[in-house]
């Protein structure tokens, strides 16, 4: 028999709503500043109260069962109303969202700005690992460059698409020649390239660029775009990449875009939302942004 609900502690919903927003124990104890001992004796003590499990064990760790599932728009109202009671206390929502460091660059900012009640939070992991941490719940929103997209509980949503195009100073533009450039006077440049680390070791990256790495000349190498156009603007070497990662070195003359003959290159942009954590509204504030950010950058 559940234990009286005269009982239940307004601090234990928190916890268990903490727990579901971070995915983890560990992690709920670290952002409530509590020991994993405390965040599991509140989550028991709620289970009891509420006559529910809660939360359930699997291969993955410690995840919402689908009785928690059920009860958590219910927690959440309650412990709305309830903060909203003390004049004192301004909840905050929080926002997580997984990217390459440069859409986290440009997006970021923006969701900050249009969300202005929520605490944003911005994770920047390569694409290969954006699947790996998905189903851990380690953040709601991601940004996916390609065809990849998030299954289970993630609606996905094609919110434009992405230009990627060659970027040098203007002194490497003139003497490559008029437009459109030929493909072998670009080979015979130096290139930035992108690199991943993988156990220590340094690898190669697809950047997309139709010039292979095993057909153009290795200049430097960087883990980060925005890096890689720094770098290709304080050495004179070639850099391809996104249009609204270069958009602002070229807007302020530092780097032009080179077009190269036979070369268009574009990449449909996904925005993953987990439909379980993020509300419908807040779904449709952030696909009509980054639409509408992806316009104005790429130009086109």
């Amino acid at each position: 028999m559940s234990e009286s609900l005269a009982e239940l502690r307004f601090g234990d919903v928190l916890t268990f709503l903490t727990v579901h927003r971070c995915g983890a124990i560990t992690a709920a104890a670290r952002a409530l500043k509590v020991t994993p001992s405390q965040v599991s004796k509140a989550v028991h003590r709620l289970e009891r109260q509420l006559g529910a499990t809660l939360l359930s064990r699997s291969t993955r760790g410690v995840i919402v069962s689908d009785a928690g599932r059920r009860l958590i728009p219910q927690l959440e109202d309650v412990a709305a109303r309830l903060q909203q009671m003390r004049p004192d206390v301004v909840p905050r929502e929080e926002l997580a969202m997984a990217a390459p460091s440069y859409l986290n660059a440009i997006f970021l900012p923006r969701i900050a700005a249009a969300l202005p009640e929520t605490l944003v939070r911005g994770l920047e992991l390569p694409p290969a690992l954006v699947r790996a941490y998905a189903v851990e719940n380690f953040f709601d929103i991601a940004l996916l460059v390609g065809t990849e997209k998030l299954s289970g509980g993630w609606v996905n949503s094609a919110v434009g698409h992405v230009r990627k195009a060659l970027y040098a100073t203007p002194g490497v533009a003139k003497a490559l020649g008029p437009a459109p450039v030929d493909p072998r006077k670009v080979a015979e440049v130096p290139f930035v390239t992108p690199i991943y680390n993988v156990n220590g070791q340094f690898v190669p990256a697809d950047d997309g660029c139709p010039l292979t790495h095993m057909h153009r000349r290795l200049g430097h190498q960087s883990q980060t775009l925005m890096v890689g156009l720094d770098l290709a603007l304080a050495t004179g070497q070639l850099v391809f990449g996104p249009v609204i990662a270069a958009a602002g070195h070229v807007a302020r003359g530092e780097l032009a875009e080179i077009r190269v003959r036979g070369w268009d290159v574009r990449e449909p942009l996904t925005l993953a939302v987990n439909g379980e954590r993020v509300r419908a509204k807040t779904q449709r504030l952030l696909g009509l942004l980054v639409e509408k950010t992806i316009e104005e950058l790429d130009g086109r």
